[in-house]
C-alpha cells in the first residue's frame, strides 16, 4: 500500500514574476503537474496540505477515475478537510470514519495568533482494505509556520511551543481513533519542523516514529522542499533529511513493514509546489 503526503502550495492566481517568464502558477497552470505526480505513483491514500477549494475541484475532475495500463481503473474519492483534505482509492479502500479539526489561533499560556488565515488544521480517515480486511488510521496535518529564532525574518515568539501544542492535539485524536479500531496510525504532513525540533520531539515522546528510519529498502535523504512562490521558482541543492519539514510518522506499528521511503523530485515538479511529494510503501 502506498501512502503519500504533499503540500500543494495554496495559490489560485498567476503572479507577475511568473507571467514575465512565460509561466503560470495559478491552479489551472499547476493542476496537471500535481495530477501527473499523483497518477504516476498511484497512492492508495494522499494526505494533502494547502489545498484551495478551486484546486480541489480541478484536481478531482481529472482524478476521479484513472485508467490503468492493464485496463482497470483507479477510482479516487475526496474527503473534505479545509486546507488539509484526504484523497483515497475507493476501489481499494472502504472509508469507515473521518473527521476534521481546525487549530485555534490561541495557544494556552502563550501570547499571539498561531493560525494564519485558518490554514492550520488536520483531517483523518479510518480505512479498511477491501482485499485483506486490514484497518488503519491516517491523519494529514499542517502546523504553524513561523520561527522561534529572533534572528529569523519570520520570527514570532512561542512558535515552537505552538507547533508542539498542535501536534499533541493531533496525536490525542489519533490515539482515540486507534484505540477505537485497534489499528495502526499514520500521522503525516507539513509540520514546519525538523526532527530535532520541540514539536517532533514531543511526537516521539508520544510514541510516534518517523518512517524514514524504519524503511527496509531505500530511504530518501533529501530536504524535500525548495524555492517556489509568488516571486518564481528555482531548482537548488536537494539538502539533507535533517532539514526536512514534511514527515510521515507511525504509531501502533507492530507488524507494519515500511518497504521504502521516497520523494518525487523530478524537475517538472519544481514549478508545481515548494514541497516535493513524499510517499512510502507499507505492508500492514
Amino acid at each position: 500500500m502506498i501512502l503519500m503526503s504533499n503540500n500543494q502550495w495554496k495559490c489560485d492566481i498567476n503572479h507577475d514574476a511568473w507571467r514575465a517568464i512565460g509561466e503560470d502558477c495559478s491552479s489551472e497552470g499547476r493542476v496537471d503537474g500535481l495530477v501527473r505526480a499523483y497518477t504516476e505513483i498511484l497512492p492508495d491514500v494522499i494526505g494533502l496540505q494547502e489545498v484551495s477549494l478551486h484546486m480541489a475541484d480541478l484536481m478531482m475532475e481529472k482524478m476521479r477515475t484513472v485508467e490503468l495500463p492493464d485496463g482497470s481503473r483507479a477510482r479516487y474519492e475526496y474527503i473534505s478537510g479545509g486546507d488539509t483534505p484526504i484523497v483515497y482509492r475507493r476501489d481499494k479502500l472502504v472509508l469507515i470514519e473521518s473527521g476534521f479539526f481546525r487549530y485555534s489561533e490561541d495557544i494556552p499560556g502563550y501570547e499571539g495568533s498561531f493560525n494564519n488565515q485558518e490554514t492550520k488544521s488536520y483531517a483523518y480517515g479510518v480505512f479498511k482494505d477491501r482485499k485483506y480486511g486490514k484497518v488503519f488510521a491516517l491523519m494529514t496535518t499542517h502546523l504553524w509556520w513561523k520561527s522561534s529564532d529572533p534572528s529569523c525574518s519570520y520570527y514570532q515568539p512561542w512558535s515552537d511551543e505552538a507547533r508542539a501544542y498542535q501536534i499533541m492535539q493531533a496525536s490525542a485524536k489519533m490515539d482515540e481513533v486507534m484505540a477505537k479500531y485497534s489499528c495502526p496510525g499514520f500521522l503525516m504532513g507539513d509540520f514546519n519542523a525538523v526532527m530535532s525540533s520541540y514539536a517532533l520531539k514531543a511526537a516521539e515522546w508520544a510514541g510516534w516514529k518517523e518512517v524514514h528510519y524504519l524503511a527496509l529498502g531505500d530511504s530518501d535523504s533529501t530536504r524535500g522542499h525548495h524555492p517556489c512562490g509568488g516571486d518564481g521558482y528555482k531548482r537548488v541543492d536537494m539538502g539533507t533529511f535533517d532539514q526536512a519539514i514534511d514527515h510521515i510518522m507511525l504509531k501502533n506499528g507492530d507488524g507494519v513493514k515500511v518497504n521504502y521511503f521516497r520523494r518525487l523530485t523530478d524537475e517538472y515538479f519544481d514549478k508545481i509546489s515548494d514541497h516535493y511529494p513524499l510517499y512510502v510503501d507499507v505492508t500492514l
